[in-house]
């Protein structure tokens, strides 16, 4: 019997028009019923998490910001920050990258320290509530997240170039123009193992829906792991199964299909 239900956000859930499936308030209201956990996990921080699912916020559990926050119904199950000295070497290197752009995440929103308008376009896709500051390597908070955003793609560009702190910080491409660094360690897959231990729930009882790299140890954390149609093929490699595309309503329909939702 499945109890926990996790599912990424862009590419997944979402169509390419960043809409949500028809059918989604449907489908979560009744895996409430059934006592079924549903989570969004996304690189996305749970401030816009949260907006974007009112009024359905109640029922969802949220591991944002790659599994550095996870929080339901108000309350916070973890949080885990990164060193502020590592922090500030990354926005140093950033700002030797042409087209890079430092996103210092924290609980209580983002900082940044450029306007450029083509920037500030991609960043409001995913972050509601955002400061611009003159200096990042002067801010005083407890960060969670630091993301490159790079206009000229991030795997190919930024990625190359932070490898030798894969050994201090944990690093992934999270989207095409999206780098994100968390503590290392930290993942959507170390999220799920704490959300399974703190519920009493097996991988086997468990099931996920990703798209991206980002996703990858998410996929390992679960039985039922499904790679989307339109899915990284790396990801499609480690994943046990396969659902349709984001924009043909993968998650919802296998959800209803394994839950017995129709």
């Amino acid at each position: 019997m499945i109890k926990l239900i996790a599912t990424d956000i862009d590419g997944t859930l979402l169509h390419s028009d960043q809409t949500l499936p028809e059918d989604i308030s449907e489908v979560i209201n009744k895996l409430h019923e059934k006592n079924i956990l549903f989570s969004v996990a996304s690189g996305r921080p749970y401030l816009t998490l949260q907006q974007d699912f009112e009024p359905l916020s109640p029922n969802i559990l949220y591991i944002a910001d790659n599994g550095s926050h996870v929080v339901y119904q108000g309350k916070e199950l973890a949080v885990h920050s990164i060193d502020n000295s590592i922090i500030n070497e990354l926005i140093l290197l950033t700002r030797e990258i042409p087209q890079a752009y430092s996103v210092v995440c924290t609980t209580k929103g983002a900082f940044v320290e450029s306007d450029e308008p083509a920037f500030l376009t991609e960043l409001e896709k995913y972050y509601v509530k955002y400061t611009v500051v003159d200096d990042l390597t002067k801010l005083d908070e407890r960060v969670i997240k630091y993301t490159v955003c790079d206009l000229n793609g991030a795997e190919q560009n930024s990625y190359p170039k932070f490898l030798p702190y894969q050994e201090t910080i944990q690093l992934c491409v999270a989207g095409f123009v999206w780098l994100d660094f968390m503590q290392k360690g930290i993942n959507k897959g170390t999220a799920i193992k704490e959300i399974q231990e703190l519920y009493n729930i097996t991988p086997e009882e468990s099931m996920a829906f990703g798209d991206y790299m980002n996703d990858l140890e998410m996929m390992k954390s679960v039985y039922y792991s499904y790679a989307m149609a339109n899915a990284h093929e790396d990801l499609k490699k480690v994943s046990r199964f396969e659902t349709a595309s984001n924009d043909e309503d993968g998650v919802t329909t296998k959800v209803k299909e394994m839950c017995n939702l129709e």
